[in-house]
């Protein structure tokens, strides 16, 4: 049943309170938990994939084992993924996507064009409520160099049809404009609203 004005309505009285959470923080814990003294990063491009029920849109085939025995048994088992780094094309090449995710060219081709020698490409999969989208809200970098990437979520569109209480998978790609050698993991954080980029972070900064 598509989504009637009164029910988008509805969805948007209750949504700062009752969003999914995505990573089991809320907003002000992303903000507290990040240090002083890191940078705000710009130069970044983003694409997001998304699959309805329990099918997540990507999988990545598991790592091998290194015994010749077992090789094509475990490259070929997709496992589903959380939070990964793509470093190098080698890596990109292992990305599968259900038949039923959405926006997959523009996901390949942020992951193909990528240039691994400078660049990397951080993902992020997770569950979200069918009436509701990812956003990227902001990038920074903390004192050590690693990505801190915090995500919000906002009312999808109104011709949207969907259940207030269903909920679908999201996976997002977000290119870097530097090589993941350069820091040792990455922090993807979210609440349920797009607060402002932290003052600290706006006064002053440089890109990384």
């Amino acid at each position: 049943m598509a989504l009637t004005p009164s029910r988008r309505a509805l969805l948007a009285s209750v949504g700062t309170s009752a969003v999914t959470a995505l990573t089991g923080c809320n907003a002000s814990d992303t903000d507290s938990a990040t240090p002083d003294g890191g940078t705000l990063v710009t130069d970044y491009t983003a694409a997001m994939t998304r699959s309805t029920g329990e099918r997540q849109p990507i999988v990545a085939p598991r790592e091998d084992s290194g015994d010749a025995g077992n090789a094509a048994e475990t490259s070929a088992t997709p496992e589903p993924l959380s939070i990964h780094t793509i470093e190098s094309e080698s890596g990109a090449a292992g990305f599968e996507f259900v038949d039923d995710a959405t926006n997959v060219a523009a996901v390949r081709r942020l992951v193909s064009e990528t240039a691994y020698g400078s660049e990397s490409v951080l993902v992020y999969q997770t569950r979200i409520g069918e009436c509701y989208r990812l956003k990227l809200n902001y990038v920074t970098r903390d004192p050590d160099g690693d990505p801190d990437v915090d995500f919000c979520q906002v009312i999808r569109d109104a011709h949207t049809a969907c259940e207030r209480r269903a909920r679908d998978h999201v996976a997002a790609f977000v290119r870097l404009p530097f090589p993941g050698s350069e820091y040792g993991g990455f922090s993807p954080g979210s609440g349920g609203s797009c607060d402002p980029i932290p003052e600290r972070y706006r006064n002053g900064s440089e890109s990384a």
